[in-house]
């Protein structure tokens, strides 16, 4: 998490950079909230909002900012490893596989196309496996393939 969201941020710079810290990184995590959910959850959310806060609020604020500031996340963002997911006004629960559905996404934004990583590793999403140097910057296979898995050819379309 300590390095994740530094490598969002310097993503979401490339996507909007006159934008600020807050406005960019919420705007990058809205932007891909359907890669997110779907790697995170196996299901999408899409502008979903409860008690009045979005995901990309709350990983904001209760993630990104506490580790910004102290170095450690807020006590009322936390992450599991059963795939279940909690959400209150007072503290958001969510898979592990939240933490993959943001790596991924900035692996897979256009902004970071030329960038690599070690031969041999890749993520397996929905039961296919993608070499992580193929995918680097090229979201087209992956979103094709979490499309194909949801019956959803819009899936990624903007509303």
């Amino acid at each position: 998490m300590i390095n994740l969201f530094p490598a969002i941020d310097r993503t979401a710079k490339k996507r909007r950079p006159k934008a600020g810290v807050g406005q960019r990184i919420k705007s990058f995590l809205k932007d891909e909230e359907v890669l997110i959910s779907a790697v995170g959850t196996g299901n999408v959310f899409k502008g979903c909002k409860f008690d009045g806060m979005t995901f990309e609020e709350a990983l904001y604020k209760f993630g990104r900012t506490p580790i910004a500031h102290e170095g450690e996340l807020d006590p009322r963002l936390t992450f599991n490893q059963n795939g279940g997911m909690s959400i209150g006004n007072d503290h958001w629960n969510l898979p592990s596989g939240y933490l993959s559905g943001m790596t991924l996404a900035v692996i897979t934004s256009p902004e970071n196309k030329g960038e690599c990583t070690a031969e041999g590793l890749g993520i397996t999403i929905f039961e296919r496996l993608f070499s992580l140097n193929d995918i680097w910057g090229e979201p087209v296979e992956v979103k094709k393939h979490i499309c194909d898995r949801f019956r959803n050819p819009s899936l990624f379309d903007r509303t």
